[in-house]
């Protein structure tokens, strides 16, 4: 890659979640059925509420609520992150829970029940030079 050539900022993997502008912003991609109303995440072709096949694609919120947690204390083979982190239920509005990491906790003060927000971060580089981004959720700051 030439040097004067900027490094995009792509997805870890295409299709769970779009960026914005410099890719610091974003939002995840889910699917509402069409018939049903319901909303999946990742995107569904079919619903599985009513097999419907009315999906459509719907930017989701950037904000939830920390439902349920546990402390991985050990990683996994070929992991983005390092242990000790925290894997989490993540309930997004309206009613959609996904399983996320979370950061920005001391292990010891992690509350169910906590607000917390969508970011992005870069977790390596892909063949061209590329920064690979991934998302997951963060205590939300207070001011």
């Amino acid at each position: 890659m030439a040097e004067n050539e900027k490094k995009k900022k792509v997805p870890i993997k295409e299709g769970l979640f779009k960026l914005i502008g410099d890719g610091e912003d974003g939002y995840l991609v889910g699917t509402q059925c069409g018939k049903c109303g319901e909303v999946f995440f990742p995107k569904r072709h079919v619903c599985a509420n009513c097999f419907s096949e009315e999906m459509k694609e719907v930017p989701l919120s950037k904000t939830g609520k920390l439902i349920s947690y546990t402390i991985a204390r050990t990683g996994f083979p070929g992991g983005i992150v390092n242990p000790p982190f925290i894997s989490a239920v993540v309930e997004l509005p309206p009613r959609l829970r996904l399983v996320t990491l979370i950061t920005g906790y001391d292990l010891d003060r992690v509350e169910i029940g906590a607000d917390v927000d969508l970011y992005f971060w870069k977790t390596g580089e892909d063949e061209k030079g590329n920064h690979l981004m991934a998302f997951a959720f963060r205590r939300r700051e207070t001011n």
